[in-house]
């Protein structure tokens, strides 16, 4: 989720590709959700009809999803970042280098998101965990 992030705020173009409509269509949802307050100012096609396939070769950044169908013809881009959603796996092409987030804050960033994932995880290590108040449920 973080290397697909830092793909788009440093205007990498980025495919999704899934059997899944409803997959696509939340994951490309999910990444520009990401960026807010920021917007994402280039193209966005959750789901990219066959007729279209093409733009995929266009030189401006883009997020876009397409039917796992078409994967073939999608891995012969050297300049795209493609996300397999069924796989759960990320293909970075060697000309593509990503900056990464700076330490305090990708540990950060990342304790947060393991904790949206596994909210439980806020208190395996105490031997005897706090009463969950109010307060601990707004503070995630």
């Amino acid at each position: 989720v973080l290397s697909l992030f830092c793909a788009v705020l440093t205007e990498n173009k980025v495919l999704f590709h899934s059997t899944s409509f409803q997959r696509l269509s939340d994951a490309c949802r999910a990444l520009e959700s990401l960026m807010f307050p920021l917007k994402y100012s280039y193209p966005y096609i959750p789901i990219l009809p066959a007729q279209l396939l093409e733009v995929l070769s266009s030189p401006t950044p883009f997020i876009i999803g397409v039917h796992s169908v078409f994967r073939n013809d999608i891995h012969e881009l050297l300049d795209v970042i493609i996300a397999d959603l069924d796989g759960g796996t990320i293909k970075i092409p060697e000309c593509i280098h990503l900056s990464q987030l700076p330490e305090p804050l990708l540990h950060q960033t990342q304790m947060a998101l393991s904790l949206v994932l596994h909210p439980d995880l806020e208190t395996a290590d105490y031997a005897f965990p706090p009463p969950r108040t109010a307060l601990s449920h707004l503070k995630m």
